[in-house]
């Protein structure tokens, strides 16, 4: 028996789900979030499609990151020594439910605090350039 040719359906299929190149997707989450920022207020539908396009282009960034470190020396040789690329997903994933966590964790008057002192500074600010302006 010969060696078995791969079914030509699998390998395109294969193709097709693969991840984009690094920079493509890049340059496509970079056109979303600016076209989500460029948009008026008012353009509600516009803008939460920008939006949910972001996010996936943010996912199809991570899975070309991936796909790179994984097509890596580094990342060939992690794998032999059997910490997978779900390990550094998980790792990303704590890291944000650690945030979020210290985050909904601070005290509502400390929230309260802070930003009494960011809205202080604002208003200095714009005493300031009111006080420039009329002097000059």
């Amino acid at each position: 028996m010969g060696v078995a040719e791969r079914d030509p359906d699998l390998v395109l299929i294969e193709q097709m789900t693969a991840p984009p190149p690094l920079e493509d997707a890049r340059n496509s989450l970079e056109y979303w979030e600016r076209r989500r920022k460029a948009l008026p207020i008012y353009r509600r539908a516009a803008r939460r499609e920008a939006k949910e396009m972001a996010g996936r282009w943010q996912q199809r960034v991570r899975a070309a990151e991936l796909a790179r470190f994984e097509a890596s020396f580094a990342g060939r040789l992690l794998t032999r020594l059997g910490i997978s690329s779900i390990w550094f997903q998980r790792v990303q994933v704590a890291s944000e439910l650690f945030s979020w966590v210290v985050w909904t964790m601070v005290l509502r008057k400390m929230k309260f605090v802070l930003g009494s002192f960011a809205a202080i500074a604002v208003l200095i600010v714009v005493l300031l350039v009111l006080l420039i302006a009329q002097l000059a």
